[in-house]
């Protein structure tokens, strides 16, 4: 089966990450994979090239030349028809945008067009984003995928007549779990988060909710992992609340579990998301976590079953949820412990791929 893979780039992203992990799983014995990288080649595109099943990488853009949309739509055209792919594949709004740019001019129609949608576009985008999307998204495309059942359910509310599946993001849990022996209230706690720095991510609300939990009785300390554009704008706002010797920026961690497994509370406060692999991945380990009540997360969290969901932006109630998770240890393992029965239940990385290669064999 040979299969085209349109993407924004190969940075340490979730959805770069998914796809990457999706491959690896693909034999070249029964694949023959084709990437195309649409705005830049990102540090992990060597990783992606070494793959087996991959045989070759293209990036529509290179040196100090930038391709406009209707070029690298002719451009994508014609790789598509070098490669003669059974199907093609892109993630993420931009990729999916030019590949139905593409094939709207006419370049590829009767080859089969998958569009992975792996955010809430609704919630994220505006109205002349979205009609672009319904135009030249949802209309071309023959399946649209993501891996949130709320979203699914959304789409198919908004568009009854089209291929729309949810598939759950694969999963590569630590053998260790989350056990951190109960600290009394002169003990300092450590919060953690996880996330590219990037305004969805929301982390000034946790700043400004970790302002608030400052005035209370709790000792505690907060981690920022991630990397991004935001950086030193979140670095200005901690010193702007008196926090910068409490709130620290270590930068990007390769062994996030690490970090999770020593920390008291994990905290995910975005204003969107589609399945969070940061959220999932803490809530598999057993960490009690606080997270937005928005999107996919609604598919994770049961408020106060197995998590705390707070509204979104909302840096008083989310202030209030970290002082209960800090001062009141065993509800917070209680929650911990069927976090981890969830993401168990709903995430199995061999059926996932299993229901992928079978909606692409539905379409040969």
């Amino acid at each position: 089966m040979r299969i085209l893979y349109v993407i924004d780039s190969m940075t340490k992203d979730g959805a770069e990450s998914q796809l990457l992990k999706t491959l690896t799983r693909f034999s070249p014995d029964q694949y023959q994979v084709s990437v195309v990288l649409s705005r830049a080649e990102g540090e992990r595109i060597n990783e992606l090239a070494a793959l087996p099943c991959v045989r070759d990488v293209t990036t529509l853009a290179g040196g100090d030349k930038r391709m406009k949309v209707l070029e690298k739509a002719f451009t994508l055209g014609g790789i598509i028809k070098a490669v003669e792919p059974d199907i093609v594949h892109s993630w993420l709004w931009y990729s999916n945008f030019l590949c139905g740019v593409s094939r709207r001019c006419g370049l590829w129609r009767r080859i089969p067009f998958i569009a992975s949608q792996r955010g809430d576009y609704h919630a994220r985008y505006g109205k002349f984003r979205l009609w672009l999307t319904e135009k030249l998204i949802y209309n071309t495309a023959d399946c649209l995928l993501t891996n949130s059942e709320q979203i699914q359910h959304h789409l198919h509310q908004l568009y009854s007549n089209k291929k729309i599946f949810s598939i759950p993001n694969l999963l590569e849990l630590p053998t260790a779990e989350w056990n951190q022996e109960p600290k009394d209230t002169t003990e300092e706690k450590l919060i953690v988060s996880v996330g590219r720095f990037a305004p969805e991510k929301g982390h000034r609300y946790l700043i400004e909710a970790l302002s608030l939990l400052n005035r209370k009785d709790v000792r505690w300390r907060c981690t920022f992992l991630g990397e991004g554009e935001l950086e030193s704008e979140l670095r200005a706002l901690t010193v702007e609340h008196n926090l910068s010797d409490k709130i620290m920026f270590p930068g990007f961690c390769e062994d996030v579990f690490s970090a999770l497994l020593k920390a008291d509370v994990f905290v995910l406060p975005s204003l969107h998301e589609g399945s969070p692999n940061a959220l999932i991945e803490a809530m598999g380990i057993g960490m009690p976590c606080i997270a937005s009540d928005v999107g996919g997360i609604r598919d994770l969290i049961e408020n106060e079953k197995n998590g705390i969901r707070i509204p979104s932006q909302d840096s008083a109630a989310l202030a209030d949820a970290l002082h209960r998770m800090l001062t009141e240890p065993e509800f917070a393992r209680e929650l911990g412990r069927n976090g981890r029965g969830t993401i168990q239940q709903k995430f199995n990385s061999a059926e996932s791929i299993q229901k992928l290669e079978e909606i692409y064999r539905s379409f040969l």
